[in-house]
């Protein structure tokens, strides 16, 4: 993938990450699929960026956003 994909990729997720939670923390979205999808599409694109420069520990901090993002998902589809 080329870089400046990546980039905006990785400031697309983190501008996603802060949606997510001020929508969360000022009403106008609760903790429901809205809020875990924002989240899961912004720590994918913060995870891939921080892995291409080898920022180690963001990458493993926004890896755990999407697993946790991914569970809470799979408990309001079941």
């Amino acid at each position: 993938m080329n870089k400046t994909y990546l980039e905006v990729f990785g400031w697309a997720g983190t501008i996603l990450i802060l949606l997510s939670y001020a929508f969360l923390a000022s009403g106008v979205i609760g903790n429901d699929i809205r809020y875990h999808g924002l989240l899961l599409i912004g720590s994918i694109g913060v995870a891939a960026i921080s892995y291409y420069k080898k920022a180690w520990q963001p990458m493993v901090l926004n890896l755990i956003f999407v697993l946790f993002a991914l569970i809470a998902i799979s408990r309001i589809i079941l």
